[in-house]
């Protein structure tokens, strides 16, 4: 068998040979001799309404079956969805994307070894539009490719980050100072009443075991899963949410 790799496009096209054609198909060429685009998965961007002020970007070589994976914890109260999906043509792209994030606004990141931004899902899908745009393969990103109803019902992201899509305020991230807890307050886990922790700054850090954590951060650790911190720790015996709610903050 004729060895005909070490020939350049231009040079195989002009010669004449039973190997020619069969070549060209390895390259990716079609009759006609286009190249055929060849992808080998894709960027994606999910959501969780039990995680609202949240967005998982990652990389799968299939989306059918990362969503399955995901949604098949039972110890997640809600199913994950996609709602964006960007083809590439090597693995692993979505690392490119998050030392990006790192580098740009590192705080939006829940924790470093996770993919979890603090971010809605349009503020996500419009970063990928725009590496998109550079990119000049617009075509590659697909908005909501499984006509998921889920977002197309308003009623599930009136009360959430999610709403400046629908031309509402954009609701700001739980804070301590959005709701009054002093630095060096004692939280209690929720699960757990012997899990305490001590608020680090009047944002949303927090001491615990010696070391410092986002409270959504530290959530996630003791639950083993993204966890909306305020859901899980509690002030003085009420839960954040339900201390932010009453405050109507």
């Amino acid at each position: 068998m004729s060895n005909l790799s070490k020939y350049s496009d231009k040079d195989i096209i002009n010669i004449i040979s039973s190997d020619t054609s069969s070549e060209l198909k390895k390259r990716g060429y079609n009759y006609g001799w286009y190249k055929v685009e060849s992808f080998v998965g894709v960027v994606y961007v999910l959501v969780n309404p039990s995680f609202p002020d949240l967005v998982k970007i990652g990389y799968t070589d299939d989306i059918k079956k990362r969503l399955k994976s995901l949604n098949s914890n039972s110890g997640l109260p809600n199913p994950f969805h996609c709602y964006a999906i960007y083809k590439v043509k090597k693995r692993l792209e979505d690392l490119k994307l998050h030392n990006l994030f790192d580098m740009l606004a590192p705080s939006m990141r829940l924790s470093k070894n996770r993919e979890f931004y603090e971010m809605n899902f349009q503020q996500a899908y419009n970063i990928l539009l725009l590496i998109s745009q550079i990119n000049g393969n617009e075509d590659n990103l697909i908005k909501n490719p499984f006509s998921d109803p889920y977002f197309g019902n308003k009623q599930l992201v009136l009360n959430s980050t999610y709403s400046n899509i629908l031309g509402k305020p954009k609701r700001i991230n739980l804070t301590f100072r959005l709701i009054n807890i002093p630095v060096g307050a004692k939280l209690v886990f929720a699960k757990d009443n012997s899990i305490i922790c001590k608020t680090f700054d009047d944002e949303n850090k927090v001491e615990y075991d010696g070391n410092i954590y986002t409270i959504s951060g530290l959530a996630s650790k003791l639950l083993g899963f993204s966890a909306q911190g305020g859901l899980y720790f509690m002030y003085k015996g009420k839960l954040l949410t339900d201390i932010r709610k009453k405050m109507n903050v």
